[in-house]
């Protein structure tokens, strides 16, 4: 008789192979039997519990061996076979990362070994569809131990199985030390090579937990948004997926290879080494430390840094043309933008928008794309987009929001509906904190149902029913039209039908941004 295995010595024995009976009947702390969410796979069998909202949840389960040793900076290896019992009723360890007081993922534990994934389910029916999370944090932070992303809710309402997980981030997920080493080519890439390793695991061993494979969509928001329109696109995760819901990231959010080397040398210069060799010798801690201070050094860009650099290699040179050229077919899209996106970094500082002007060619990757292949700047463009109205500081937060999110989700949406069904939405719900207007990641409280820890930020619950609704409509079968919203209309290049959500009413509009779309588009498609 074999003792549950916590993860660790869990992962020992899979990795290895071995094979043994297992013993269960432990009560949890919910008084459910462990029996109760027993689920048998290919790779273990996950012994979870019933959470105080009633629905099934394991938590933690690995789906790569731990990238760490000698597997730091290297592609994610898949488990071996096993029999074991693991008790999958804790989180894993977050990415390794800052501290952060709006990502509650970085107050908690951090660890290289951090390749974990959560599944909740309430549904007893078979074949349920599957959505999968992709956490967002400019590629730097963030994880799902924050309660933000917790899978309960939606899962307690509709017959879904939610899936969210842990990825590498910064300096050990997007990082290029290809570029002094080969033996570390993939490095610039792992971040994205965890989530397609992820969402393989799903696609293997969802049936298990009653999920149909061939029937899951994922959703991001943010890095997690740029992250599923790049897996749309990527030929690694052709086919492991089917419908895919982009929240607020466009394609364009992207880095060059020229960015991304000049990141590099100041990690090397910060490392005192050039050598491979003494970076794998450091300890976590160690490169915790330079990580915190790389970002020091570059606070200006810090937010931009870790945007994927595509080099033609691992995804597309150009997300944005390969998308206008199909390589996204046969996955349906839902996607839109929230109404004030970067209300969103006035929490970290009130006086954001007043060191804006200065920051925001060094902050836009697509101003800095743009710039570098015109010479022309922000200011520029702004007075064209101004034409005859005053240059004011809403005028400014507008045109920027324009220009660097909602323009360019539009276009993302527009070259998709070329080849398939695309719904669009724009999210305009405020808060008592009108000065944030609709901001940034301000959804996600109602498409996840979580209670918030203050007060303003508590959702509309009629707002979270509906949207709830739609999105697992969406998952379910391609569209998100139910019974609790007006009919939502497919967005195309003619039409452009934007819903848009709030509780004051939903309303489905024609032609909600043509103007900006069309004084804008060539930013975005030169």
């Amino acid at each position: 008789m074999l003792k549950n295995l916590t993860r660790r010595e869990f992962i020992k024995t899979a990795a290895m192979g071995f094979f043994a009976a297992t013993a269960y009947g432990v009560l949890p702390e919910t008084g459910f039997a462990a029996g109760d969410c027993r689920v048998k796979t290919r790779y273990g069998t996950f012994n979870g519990f019933v959470d105080q909202n009633g629905v099934k949840t394991w938590l933690g389960i690995p789906y790569a061996k731990p990238p760490v040793e000698k597997l730091r900076w290297q592609l994610p290896q898949p488990l071996k076979p096993s029999n074991q019992s693991f008790d999958a009723k804790e989180f894993g360890a977050s990415a390794i990362q800052e501290d952060d007081a709006l990502e509650k993922a970085s107050q908690n534990r951090q660890s290289e070994d951090c390749l974990t994934l959560n599944i909740w389910k309430h549904s007893e029916k078979k074949n349920l569809p599957v959505m999968v999370f992709v956490h967002g944090g400019s590629f730097m932070h963030g994880g799902t131990s924050d309660p933000t992303y917790s899978g309960t809710n939606i899962a307690k309402a509709h017959d879904v199985i939610v899936v969210t997980f842990n990825y590498r981030l910064n300096i050990f997920g997007f990082v290029n030390f290809g570029l002094i080493d080969p033996a570390f080519e993939d490095s610039g890439h792992l971040g994205m090579s965890d989530q397609i390793a992820a969402i393989r695991w799903v696609k293997e061993n969802i049936a298990e937990f009653g999920g149909n494979p061939d029937n899951i969509t994922v959703f991001g928001e943010s890095a997690g948004s740029i992250s599923t329109f790049l897996l749309t696109i990527t030929p690694a995760a052709r086919g492991l997926f089917q419908k895919a819901i982009p929240e607020s990231g466009p394609t364009r959010f992207v880095q060059d290879s020229q960015h991304a080397a000049l990141l590099l040398e100041d990690f090397l210069q910060l490392s005192g080494t050039r050598k491979m060799s003494d970076l794998m010798q450091k300890s976590s801690a160690e490169l915790r430390d330079i990580y915190v201070k790389l970002f020091e050094m570059r606070r200006d860009t810090a937010h931009s840094d870790y945007l994927p650099a595509c080099d033609g290699k691992f995804w597309p040179a150009d997300p944005f043309t390969a998308l206008r050229n199909g390589a996204a077919r046969g996955i349906k899209f839902m996607t839109g933008t929230t109404a004030d996106e970067w209300g969103y970094w006035q929490l970290y500082d009130e006086n954001y928008f007043a060191d804006f002007h200065e920051t925001h060619e060094k902050i836009s990757p697509v101003m800095k794309r743009y710039k570098e292949h015109t010479g022309r700047t922000d200011r520029e463009l702004y007075r064209e987009w101004l034409q005859n109205r005053p240059d004011t500081p809403a005028n400014y937060r507008e045109f920027i929001n324009q220009m660097d999110w909602r323009v360019g989700q539009e276009l993302d949406a527009e070259n998709q509906s070329k080849y398939e069904d695309v719904y669009y939405y724009l999210f305009s719900e405020t808060t008592e904190r009108k000065e944030l207007g609709s901001f940034h990641g301000l959804e996600l409280g109602f498409v996840f149902g979580a209670k918030p820890e203050e007060s303003w930020l508590m959702p509309n619950q009629n707002l979270v029913r509906q949207i709830q609704a739609s999105w697992t409509a969406f998952a379910a079968t391609g569209s998100p039209n139910n019974e609790l919203i007006p009919h939502w209309e497919k967005y195309s290049a003619g039409s452009r039908n934007t819903m848009e959500l709030n509780s004051k009413g939903w309303v489905c509009h024609k032609d909600l941004n043509t103007e900006n779309l069309n004084k804008l588009r060539y930013i975005y498609e030169s």
